[in-house]
C-alpha cells in the first residue's frame, strides 16, 4: 500500500478537488486516518473582510481526519456539509461534499469504504453553487452580468491604467499583493495594470498541489520559474511572448452584492467587449474561463483583500490568456491529469486551449492596444499612471518575504 493515497474528483461544470490521505492504526490495531490533505483549482472567496485564514479547509480536513474506517459517504457528505455551514464566512466555490467524498473513496482502498453510492454517479441538482450558470463560449451574452448594473458601476469606476514594466514572476505575484492591498487601504485608485514577462513561468493556483500540477524537473531544464499565487485557480502556463497577463484592482464596493459568477463577469466586462470589437469570438464559460466556440483562451481568478485603517477594502481580479502557444511545451511540462478535463469534449488538455491569435491578423501588443481603447466607452474616466509611491519597495519586500521562498511554492507538494 503506498504511503499517501490520492484520490481526484472533478463535477460536471466545477473544479478539481483531490484528497491525499495517509492510513495508520489506532490503538486496539483498527485502521484510521492519519493525515488528510485537500489540494485542487477551487476557489475560496472570504466573504466578510477578506481575511486570509485557510480555516474552512483546515476545519474540512480535520472533520474527515476523525471519520471512521470503513467509510460511509453519507455520513461522510451530511458531516462535510455541516462544517461548510458553521463557517458561513468563507465560501468554497467549484466544489461540493459529494465531490470531497468522491474524491476520499477514489483514494482509500475498496475494503476500507462501505457499500452504496461511494462514487459520485451524478452531480446532485444544485451542488455546484454559483459555478453552474456558465454557457460555452460565445453563448454567454452580456445579459449574464445583469447588463445595466454593471454598465452603471463601470462608469462610476475612474481608472488608472499602469502599462507595466517587464518583470520576474516572484516580482509579479509581489506587485499583484501590494497594489492590492494598496486599493483595499484606499492609498492607490481603482488600476487595470498589463503585465510584462521578463522569463517564462508556472504559476500555480494558492490551492493546488505542486507534484501533481507540474513537472519541476521539467520546467526548470526549460528555463521556467514556478511560482504560486495568492488566488485560488489552475495553474497558469507562461510565455512571456506569447500569453496577454492584465490585472484589475478595485474598491470592494465595484463588486459588493453580486454573487462570485457575476463579480466575475463584471470584471470582465470590459474584456469580452473589447476582444468582440477586434472581431474576436469571446465569452464567458463556468465561472471564471474565458473561451471561444472552440476552447479555452484564458482564465480569471479573484480574492477579496481587507482595507486597513478604515480603508475600503479591495478586489484583486486577474486574467491570464493565451495569444499563441507552445502546446507541445505545455503538456510536457504542466501534470495535468485526466479527472480535470473529463467533463470537457476533448481527449488532452492540448486539444482544450484556443489561443486568440488564431482569430486576429493582429499582433500580440497591438491587440492589447486595440482592447484597451474598449476601457474609455466603459469607465467613468480612464488616465495612464504609475504604481504609487512605495509599491515597488513594498512588492520587494513581499517577494522576499513569500513568493521568492521555496517553503511557499510548495506550501502544498
Amino acid at each position: 500500500m503506498p504511503s499517501v493515497l490520492r484520490g481526484e474528483c472533478k463535477e460536471p461544470g466545477g473544479k478539481l478537488v483531490a484528497v491525499a490521505l495517509q492510513l495508520g492504526r489506532t490503538s486496539d490495531g483498527r485502521p484510521c486516518l492519519d493525515s488528510c490533505r485537500i489540494d485542487g483549482d477551487f476557489f475560496i472567496d472570504y466573504r466578510s473582510d477578506g481575511r486570509t485564514s485557510d480555516g474552512l479547509l483546515t476545519a474540512l480536513e480535520s472533520a474527515m481526519m476523525k471519520m471512521r474506517l470503513p467509510l460511509d459517504p453519507d455520513y461522510a457528505r451530511t458531516t462535510l456539509d455541516a462544517v461548510m455551514d458553521r463557517h458561513d464566512a468563507e465560501r468554497i466555490l467549484g466544489i461540493s461534499s459529494p465531490s470531497l467524498v468522491t474524491a476520499m473513496t477514489r483514494a482509500l482502498p475498496s475494503e476500507q469504504v462501505r457499500s452504496g453510492n461511494a462514487d459520485m454517479a451524478a452531480v446532485p441538482e444544485g451542488s455546484l453553487t454559483d459555478t453552474d450558470s456558465g454557457r460555452r463560449g460565445c453563448e454567454a451574452d452580456d445579459a449574464d452580468t445583469g447588463l445595466d448594473e454593471a454598465l452603471r458601476r463601470w462608469a462610476e469606476l475612474d481608472l488608472t491604467v499602469v502599462k507595466d514594466r517587464p518583470r520576474d514572476p516572484a516580482m509579479q505575484m509581489a506587485m499583484d499583493q501590494a497594489l492590492a492591498e494598496s486599493v483595499a487601504d484606499g492609498t492607490q485608485p481603482p488600476t487595470l495594470r498589463i503585465w510584462q514577462w521578463s522569463a517564462p513561468a508556472v504559476v500555480l493556483g494558492r490551492f493546488q498541489s505542486l507534484a501533481n500540477e507540474v513537472h519541476p524537473d521539467r520546467a526548470r531544464k526549460s528555463g521556467f520559474t514556478v511560482v504560486r499565487r495568492c488566488t485560488g485557480g489552475g495553474a497558469m502556463f507562461v510565455e512571456p511572448d506569447r500569453v496577454i497577463t492584465y490585472s484589475l484592482y478595485v474598491p470592494a464596493s465595484f463588486v459588493r452584492g453580486l454573487d462570485p459568477i457575476r463579480s466575475y463577469r463584471l470584471c470582465d466586462l470590459w474584456l469580452i467587449r473589447a476582444l468582440r470589437a477586434q472581431g474576436i469570438e469571446a465569452g464567458w464559460e463556468g465561472l471564471n474561463d474565458i473561451a471561444s466556440p472552440r476552447g479555452k483562451m484564458g482564465g480569471a481568478s479573484q480574492r477579496r483583500f481587507p482595507g486597513r485603517g478604515g480603508g475600503p477594502g479591495g478586489l484583486l481580479h486577474h486574467v491570464t490568456l493565451s495569444y499563441s502557444i507552445d502546446a507541445e511545451l505545455m503538456v510536457r511540462i504542466l501534470n495535468t491529469s485526466q479527472e480535470k478535463i473529463s467533463d470537457k469534449a476533448v481527449q488532452s488538455a492540448k486539444s482544450r486551449v484556443d489561443p486568440i491569435g488564431r482569430q486576429t491578423g493582429l499582433g500580440r501588443m497591438a491587440l492589447v492596444n486595440g482592447i484597451l481603447r474598449t476601457l474609455t466607452t466603459l469607465a467613468g474616466s480612464v488616465s495612464m499612471g504609475e504604481p504609487g509611491h512605495g509599491l515597488e519597495e513594498r512588492a520587494a519586500r513581499l517577494a522576499e518575504e513569500r513568493y521568492l521562498r521555496p517553503g511557499w511554492t510548495g506550501v502544498i507538494e
